[in-house]
């Protein structure tokens, strides 16, 4: 259902991974209907078969074929009414989207724009190229060129924010905003200000997001989940707390999560932090 590919080299410090995501309406009750939790990353999408869409805020947002989505700070689930879907995606890293494409990233926070308009006249000779691959991973290499040509006239300079976002990762969005802004020896406002410029939230709710994203890859569906020993090892003030949380990013409180239901959002969930540990 679901495959990862790493970015060359020149691509890591914009891109995570790419992936294809397969799926098949007769292994489902009813619709295609995947669930996602926020991931502290931005993503771009690419449909060849069937396609997606999301209900937020009793709102149904479809998404274009070709669409480009910013951080999301909420739980929300991936729904088809097609019969089969064959979706590609770029994971990027928290700054891509921006170092790329100086997009107004707060604006696309929770909410998917159609991407054609980012590569131009580019999009039609690629658009030709993809439908006619019968290869997965030719269509990712596809993919892959047109974002190396994106960048070739950027030179990778890394700055404060992808310190941040490093230090973040490192105490697995354990440690406080005001730590890390003291090591880095820089303003509180500028620092918050530009944050937000580069990611589209503020440096608390990726922090956040970040924590929860390490305590949800340490869930496994084959053995009992000690929940207590979670929130004590990601330094949660105490359960409620956790359970706050928790219930924000999943919906239900822990007790009424089961987790076994949610095995594409465990693979996903799992390459994500990997690749946060980098």
């Amino acid at each position: 259902m679901l495959k990862t590919y790493l970015p060359a080299k020149i691509l890591q410090p914009y891109i995570a991974f790419f992936y294809t995501i397969k799926c098949h309406r007769s292994n489902y009750d009813q619709k295609i209907s995947e669930f996602c939790l926020p991931s502290g990353f931005g993503h771009m999408g690419f449909h060849l078969h069937g396609s997606f869409y999301i209900i937020q805020n009793n709102e149904k947002q479809e998404f274009p074929r070709f669409y480009t989505v910013g951080q999301q700070t909420h739980n929300y689930y991936m729904n088809s009414d097609s019969e089969f879907v064959e979706f590609y995606g770029i994971t990027f890293q928290p700054t891509g989207l921006w170092r790329l494409f100086r997009l107004d990233m707060p604006t696309i926070a929770n909410r998917a724009i159609g991407s054609q308009f980012l590569f131009k006249n580019k999009i039609i000779k690629f658009t030709k190229q993809f439908e006619a691959e019968q290869s997965p991973k030719k269509r990712i290499q596809l993919i892959e060129k047109l974002m190396i040509k994106k960048i070739l006239a950027i030179q990778p300079q890394t700055n404060i924010i992808e310190c941040a976002l490093h230090k973040m990762n490192e105490s697995c969005g354990c440690s406080s905003i005001s730590s890390i802004v003291n090591q880095l020896g820089v303003s509180e406002r500028y620092f918050q200000k530009n944050f937000k410029k580069m990611v589209g939230i503020t440096a608390a709710v990726y922090n956040r997001i970040v924590r929860f994203n390490f305590m949800f890859a340490e869930m496994k569906s084959e053995v009992p989940i000690d929940y207590k020993s979670l929130a004590a090892l990601f330094k949660y003030y105490d359960f409620p707390h956790f359970s706050k949380d928790f219930k924000k990013y999943c919906g239900a409180c822990p007790s009424k999560f089961y987790i076994h239901k949610f095995e594409l959002l465990q693979q996903l969930m799992t390459s994500k932090a990997s690749l946060m540990e980098r």
